[in-house]
């Protein structure tokens, strides 16, 4: 699901940049809008889907843990969030196995929960995904020695 959003959202990115879609690529984006469509007609372009991952949620002067409880092509739902403005920009980063997604979006609504809100947003723009590399143990080489007669 998390790698469904963001190939979609890194296609409607690229064209957003003016950098166009190739055949295949139209069709993926076609595909996976037919896939999130909305049954409802309230204005909602997609339906979202719910889900239950941790994340951050980043921003100027925010730097919160959050819950994300519903997600689809256009944005998410997150709840134990704090304070987000309508408009305001923020960073959604998501862990997720040896990838970091970290999707750029907009405060559209805000709702009290409690001790804190539950906040929907909007992605923008191109969204990253770091692929984590756990680095090995170092094995002494020829430069180690070098240093070592060197001292």
């Amino acid at each position: 699901m998390l790698d469904t959003v963001f190939q979609y959202r890194t296609l409607i990115g690229k064209c957003e940049l003016g950098c166009g879609l190739d055949w295949d690529e139209i069709e993926l984006v076609g595909r996976i809008e037919h896939a999130f469509a909305s049954e409802r007609h309230d204005g909602r372009k997609f339906r979202r889907q719910m889900v239950e991952m941790d994340a951050v949620l980043r921003g100027d002067q925010i730097n919160d843990a959050v819950t994300i409880v519903e997600l689809g092509p256009g944005g998410l739902v997150c709840r134990h969030a704090p304070f987000i403005a309508r408009g305001e920009q923020v960073e959604i980063v998501i862990e997720d196995g040896e990838y970091c997604y970290r999707f750029r979006a907009q405060g559209k609504w805000l709702r009290d929960d409690g001790d804190d809100y539950k906040v929907g947003l909007q992605f923008i723009g191109m969204p990253v995904r770091l692929h984590k590399v756990a680095l090995s143990k170092h094995e002494l080489d020829v430069v180690d020695r070098m240093l070592a007669t060197a001292a």
